[in-house]
């Protein structure tokens, strides 16, 4: 009797697909703030990538480079030069006086986010201000404004620009999250452990953020918030702004992202980690040493794409955030 075509099937039914494995998801995010388009923060953009190779970078860009000091022309050269095939293009926020202007709507000019005072930072090689002003300064209506300008001028520069967002100070405030999601925001990143600015000399900006994140630590994963028309935005915490964090902070961040992948291999682990363009040289190089003590097992993506792995594990949004 010829019975092994059954046993053949019964075998084939018994063996259990196999599990996904999950990885170690890091997006590398630089902050064009405003301020300068210095060449010394390019070259150590640069410096980075030669040690990274094909990692990709999300670029968070403020389009107020383009309404003062030598204009779009400058901010085009420098996308173009520094937005690389793979990179990702982003709106980053931080409500100057000029960018004001452009979006047709009556600056602010106070209170400042870093001192709580009416006392904002003056540069001096622009007459412009706003750097540090709370975006809560302004309405909803005005923060749409606000963003469409920055997203418009963006994408005159004929790079594509992401659905994702950064803002200023990290203060994704209520008022802000709404803007966003009025607009077509997908993703925020900018929610951040407050314990990470625990050196600064001045609590006003870790006490007004402690409000806006107050459960936010360096290992929290990402989460929904309810933007616009109450529909939901991906929030993608930032693991550790290099600024800020120290090299334990970091060893910390990757040990805590290894041992949760231990307890949970079947689930992917989100660590976005943040510089800025207008120090980078003093910090990126300080990037590069943390990320080569750890082992060549990460994957390397844009915020973008992080927030695409990152939605498949999360649950439908509640009502809070």
């Amino acid at each position: 009797m010829r019975i092994w075509p059954v046993a053949l099937v019964v075998v084939a039914c018994s063996t259990s697909p196999p599990q996904p494995q999950g990885r170690i998801v890091v997006a590398l995010t630089v902050d064009w703030e405003g301020v300068a388009l210095a060449p010394e923060g390019f070259q150590a953009i640069d410096a980075l990538r030669a040690k990274l190779g094909t990692a990709p970078l999300t670029h968070f860009v403020s389009s107020a480079y383009a309404t003062k000091g030598s204009g779009a022309a400058a901010l085009d050269e420098a996308i173009a030069r520094a937005v690389r095939p793979g990179d990702e293009l982003a709106v980053h926020l931080h409500a100057w006086r000029s960018l004001a202007r452009a979006a047709g709507i009556e600056p602010r000019t106070a209170p400042s986010f870093l001192n709580g005072t009416d006392d904002v930072m003056s540069f001096t090689d622009n007459d412009d201000v706003g750097f540090d002003l709370d975006l809560d300064a302004y309405d909803v209506p005005g923060l749409r404004a606000l963003l469409s300008v920055s997203r418009r001028i963006l994408e005159q520069t004929g790079k594509p620009v992401s659905k994702t967002f950064r803002a200023g100070g990290y203060l994704s405030t209520p008022k802000v999250l709404l803007a966003l999601g009025d607009e077509g925001f997908a993703v925020d990143s900018s929610a951040v452990d407050v314990a990470q600015l625990k050196g600064l000399d001045d609590d006003v900006w870790p006490r007004r953020l402690s409000e806006i994140w107050p459960h936010v630590e360096s290992t929290t994963q990402p989460f929904m918030v309810r933007g616009g028309a109450l529909e939901p935005i991906l929030e993608l915490p930032i693991a550790a702004v290099i600024d800020y964090a120290t090299a334990p902070d970091v060893d910390h961040v990757f040990e805590a992202a290894r041992e949760r992948l231990r307890n949970d291999p079947g689930r992917d682990v989100f660590v976005v980690l943040a510089f800025h363009l207008e120090t980078a040289s003093d910090y990126a190089p300080a990037l590069a040493t943390a990320l080569a003590k750890q082992r060549d097992d990460l994957l390397f993506v844009t915020v973008d794409r992080a927030a695409e792995l990152a939605r498949f594990a999360l649950a439908p949004p509640g009502g809070s955030r």
